[in-house]
């Protein structure tokens, strides 16, 4: 009699037993990381003002690419891997690879001054007799403006109205009118002294790459760095068939802001390259290529800015707890995005929502860092 009623108990253990077996083992690194990426997604759009996101992923030499929300609430279209989103400033990384190659490649010096390029047009670029240089122009110490004249104006009180018209401007400004302005500006301070952001200084070495390397800028890029690290889609200019793919921007209130969907008349060296999350994660991948002398080069410390923030070439390069890492972030009218990289980690991440508003920068941040501490935590 005990026999019999210790018989189903035994089987009983068993069965949850090897239940267990199967559905109690420990997620695997990859499931993990998806868990992570799926829950942050999640949390991130209980903001109403975001729509949607895409997040690429690059760790322990596996990559992801996740996708979530509506790009257009209500029209179920979902964001796909070949969505393409205005990566804003993340493009002045890009432009500061060439100069990273140039560099390597003895076509150009960090301490040259821009007029061995530019010409003696140009000679009143300095102050105290201290010329700008390469690398005043990288990490943002040159003393050029923000802008492109004409553009702070309209930032004063932004509105969809006043980005319109700045969007209008900036498409149709010539190269030409860039470099005849920058004929007539005095510079206020010693070149190499003063972090002051500029807009105007990437396409300034856009400008110099196209001389040391006699092609047009969007030829350098294409060969020496979208070519090579495999970023397929990434393109300043889009064809007609490309720019169906780009994504509307959004504002807090949900709408639709103006892009850069056309082509534009400047080298777009500052903020407007146009990828996806494939060649975003390929981006990372390449940039985590320590055997590549040209990615080394352009993750250089080049100007401190902070205790523990230096700036590159144009990245933005920190030293924390978790060692170094380098990032950059990208917001234009209805897009931002962070990109962030730990190359003792071997993990990158780039987070690009098609929403724009002032919180919207430190919500993406906040994501990313905690899916990599999620990453960091748990391998």
């Amino acid at each position: 009699m005990i026999k019999s009623q210790i018989t189903p108990i035994l089987f009983i253990i068993l069965l949850l037993a090897t239940v267990c077996s199967h559905s109690c083992q420990p997620q695997t690194e990859k499931e993990l990381l998806n868990t992570s990426i799926k829950e942050n997604a999640r949390k991130l759009l209980e903001d109403y003002r975001l729509n949607a996101v895409s997040i690429a992923v690059y760790a322990n030499g596996v990559g992801y690419t996740e996708h979530f929300g509506e790009l257009d609430k209500g029209k179920a279209n979902s964001p796909t891997n070949e969505t393409l989103y205005e990566v804003a400033s993340v493009t002045k990384t890009m432009t500061g690879y060439l100069v990273a190659k140039a560099v390597t490649e003895a076509k150009l010096k960090l301490t040259d001054p821009i007029t061995k390029y530019m010409g003696n047009a140009y000679q009143h670029l300095s102050y105290n007799k201290k010329p700008i240089t390469i690398q005043d122009l990288l990490t943002h110490t040159s003393g050029l403006p923000l802008n492109i004249e004409g553009v702070d104006e309209l930032y004063i009180n932004p509105s969809r109205s006043s980005y319109t018209k700045a969007q209008e401007l900036l498409t149709y400004y010539p190269k030409d009118s860039l470099l005849n302005t920058l004929k007539k500006i005095k510079l206020e301070y010693l070149p190499g002294t003063q972090y002051s952001y500029s807009n105007v200084a990437p396409n300034v070495l856009a400008h110099i790459l196209e001389v040391v390397y006699k092609k047009p800028f969007d030829d350098v890029l294409q060969e020496y760095l979208f070519e090579p690290a495999m970023m397929d889609n990434t393109k300043i200019n889009l064809t007609n068939e490309e720019q169906e793919l780009l994504a509307n921007g959004h504002n807090a209130k949900g709408e639709v802001m103006p892009n850069f969907k056309k082509p534009i008349k400047l080298w777009g060296a500052a903020g407007r390259a146009k990828s996806n999350a494939t060649d975003m994660l390929n981006y990372i991948k390449f940039q985590l290529n320590d055997q590549n002398p040209v990615v080394k080069e352009s993750h250089t410390k080049l100007f401190r800015d902070l205790e523990n923030l230096w700036i590159g070439y144009f990245w933005e390069i920190l030293e924390d707890k978790d060692g170094m890492h380098i990032e950059h972030h990208g917001g234009i009218y209805g897009t931002q995005n962070w990109l962030i990289i730990y190359p003792e980690h071997d993990f990158g991440i780039s987070v690009i929502a098609n929403s724009s508003f002032p919180e919207a920068n430190r919500l993406l941040k906040q994501t990313a860092l905690h899916i990599f501490k999620d990453f960091k935590n748990n391998y």
